[in-house]
């Protein structure tokens, strides 16, 4: 019997967003999109030594859950830091990309609210079956794509969404070398590489003042199981990355959770030695985290 690949990244567990006032985003995320406050607190010294972030001690969070009840959460940390996000770009996690039922009635939802429409609702690609998408800034600037999948309409087996705004399921992750983000994704982590194509992303030209119908390097690192995705987006070369204040996470879209795979499999240089934390959304695991070629940040869970 042939083995199983082994693949270090099984889900995407918590989207982290470092925010300069965190009630602004309790308020908008359980108002506008449906989600329920299940946690909420100041950052723990010992979840501090995981991160290696002493700065981070004592500052509020809230752990935010969709609609539908799935466990993939939204964190937000109120560290009072303006900056961070969209505009402008830069390198690192760039933004999440969650499912929703129907992106044309939250459009017009959401007009005049604490987020801003940059982008669609429009189609992804020609064809009856096609995922349809909204691209949004969020009360923290943070890039929030809302996205319909048909049945049928992926080519990975994903899954539409059970409420009408529902869990992240892609992260971008932006770059100025594809070939480094492929050999730390595909070859340090061992996910399955789809390989890139050049692809038209209006938005990332608004902001760099490129011409519109500019295309970047795309690939995607699949996560196992037909629920999530990574985009991998090759940037120019002078995008610098993203701003990180001493001693806590980076600014903005801070980090990204994975359930993973043994820590002691792993062939990651981690911040610190990996703990065992209890509470939501941990519940007694091993936690760890390491750096990517961006400088985004990946905190790892043992499943």
């Amino acid at each position: 019997m042939t083995a199983r690949p082994f693949r270090a990244l099984r889900r995407i567990e918590i989207v982290t967003h470092c925010v300069p006032v965190l009630d602004d985003c309790i308020a908008a995320y359980r108002k506008l999109l449906g989600f329920q406050l299940v946690d909420e607190g100041k950052i723990p010294e010992v979840l501090c030594q995981v991160w290696d972030t002493p700065a981070m001690r004592g500052l509020r969070y809230a752990l935010l859950q969709p609609a539908s009840g799935q466990e993939v959460y939204l964190r937000f940390i109120e560290t009072g830091n303006p900056g961070g996000y969209w505009p402008p770009v830069t390198q690192g996690w760039i933004a999440t990309e969650m499912l929703c039922t129907e992106p044309d009635a939250l459009a017009a939802q959401l007009e005049g609210t604490a987020f801003t429409r940059i982008g669609g609702p429009a189609d992804l690609y020609p064809g009856p079956k096609s995922a349809r998408a909204m691209q949004t800034a969020g009360p923290a600037g943070e890039l929030m794509y809302f996205t319909r999948i048909l049945p049928g309409g992926s080519r990975f087996g994903l899954k539409g969404a059970k409420s009408y705004v529902d869990r992240p399921f892609i992260m971008v992750v932006g770059c100025d070398s594809m070939e480094r983000l492929t050999e730390f994704y595909g070859g340090k982590l061992n996910q399955r590489i789809v390989e890139s194509a050049p692809f038209r992303i209006d938005q990332m030209s608004r902001v760099l003042g490129a011409e519109l119908g500019t295309t970047y390097p795309v690939s995607l690192a699949v996560v196992p199981g037909r629920q999530f995705l990574l985009e991998l987006e090759e940037f120019p070369a002078h995008l610098h990355r993203r701003n990180r204040p001493d001693g806590q996470l980076p600014e903005g879209l801070a980090m990204v959770s994975f359930g993973s795979a043994d820590l002691e499999l792993l062939d990651l240089e981690c911040r610190a030695a990996p703990r065992t934390m209890e509470g939501v959304p941990y519940n007694g695991r091993k936690v760890a985290v390491a750096e990517g070629p961006a400088g985004e940040w990946l905190e790892l869970v043992a499943i």
